[in-house]
């Protein structure tokens, strides 16, 4: 099983209305393709964890890479994992406010660096905390 977590920048303005759109189809296509994970927006950035199937990740993430909705696609971390992380969220979200934030570890205050793919290797723990601290929050199903 493949776990990837990657960002991607907003080719245009994403409202609530928009998330929830982009989420209920996310939602739905990600439970028909035996896919799970979350997703993270913040200031026209993307950051989002998917994991399932070796061939089905990587098939989306072409998808999204190809989506005109998204740029600067980067994948920060590629993992192959035993279990899945969130085996009950088909697409978790959370809005990320100032004060959660601060609350989260490995959380930057922006993703300017890690969207436009200059992560490197010393910051990958900062990601792996990160996608753990949500891992830790997941409910019984999202």
């Amino acid at each position: 099983m493949l776990s990837v977590v990657y960002t991607s920048a907003a080719k245009g303005s994403f409202d609530d209305s928009d998330l929830a759109t982009l989420l209920m189809n996310s939602r739905s296509n990600n439970r028909r393709l035996g896919l799970t994970g979350f997703l993270l927006y913040r200031d026209g950035l993307f950051l989002q964890v998917l994991e399932g199937p070796d061939e089905v990740v990587r098939d989306r993430l072409a998808i999204i890479t190809a989506d005109p909705r998204h740029g600067d696609v980067a994948v920060l971390v590629e993992d192959e994992v035993a279990e899945r992380r969130f085996p009950s969220w088909s697409m978790g979200y959370e809005a990320v406010t100032d004060e959660l934030a601060e609350s989260i570890p490995g959380y930057r205050s922006t993703f300017d660096d890690i969207g436009r793919g200059t992560l490197g290797a010393a910051d990958q723990p900062a990601v792996r905390q990160l996608v753990q601290w949500f891992q830790n929050r997941a409910p019984e199903a999202a």
